[in-house]
């Protein structure tokens, strides 16, 4: 008797150009791990549809356009329709404010369209095991260069010293199984400890958890020596 075939997770692509998403779109589909359940563009009613008849696993968004970039009023609206799906956003522009914009959103993930094709299969992988997505050069360039801690830099202190550690290695894009592998504790302590650490913080995702670890650097924080 055969075995069952797995499931492969469903990617949903969404973009401005019907040419550059097809790009996108045979990129996925050239990995035998997913399949592409369709392609939309940006338009939220539009959006709404396709996730309906498709049921994507994951939403891969090009943001960019003949505007530079999608208004962060359509950008909210596409982030609307495709939730609680995981979401990892291209785009051709690294400003920090751009990018922190996509953070604020909830996207799990963002990729910049000079990197590879393998880093965009990457970073699906990861957003569809629920873990953040963001290299450490884009974490440097988002965050590292923060002038001042946020308002709310004193929540720090309602952490505990394992919080404080798991902070830290979230900032280097470790996922649960590595920091559990590394502090010698099971995953589901991890997981734990995170949603004690996103209530204490006020954050709702792991990319906003390294943007506030990052931007409190100064302050003699959390955030580790990348080379441990």
């Amino acid at each position: 008797m055969t075995g069952s075939v797995p499931r492969r997770p469903r990617v949903l692509v969404t973009g401005e150009y019907p040419l550059v998403r097809t790009a996108f779109a045979r990129l996925i589909a050239a990995d035998p791990g997913l399949t592409v359940a369709g392609e939309c563009a940006n338009d939220a009613d539009a959006l709404a549809e396709v996730m309906n008849s498709t049921s994507p696993d994951v939403v891969v968004i090009d943001v960019d356009c003949d505007r530079r970039t999608l208004s962060p009023e359509l950008m909210a609206q596409l982030f609307v329709q495709v939730r609680p799906r995981p979401v990892l956003v291209l785009t051709a522009h690294d400003e920090q404010q751009w990018l922190s914009a996509i953070l604020r959103q909830g996207a799990l993930g963002i990729v910049l369209k000079h990197r590879t094709a393998d880093v965009l299969i990457r970073g699906i992988r990861a957003v569809l095991a629920g873990e953040a997505w963001i290299e450490p050069s884009m974490l440097t360039l988002m965050f590292g260069g923060a002038a001042r801690p946020p308002r709310d830099a004193h929540l720090i202190d309602t952490l505990t010293p394992r919080e404080r550690e798991i902070v830290a290695l979230v900032s280097l894009g470790l996922k649960n199984r590595k920091i559990a592998e590394r502090l010698f504790i099971s995953e589901t302590t991890v997981r734990h400890h995170l949603t004690s650490i996103f209530n204490k913080l006020s954050v709702t995702s792991r990319l906003e958890l390294m943007r506030y670890a990052y931007s409190t650097a100064g302050a003699g924080t959390f955030v580790p020596d990348r080379d441990r």
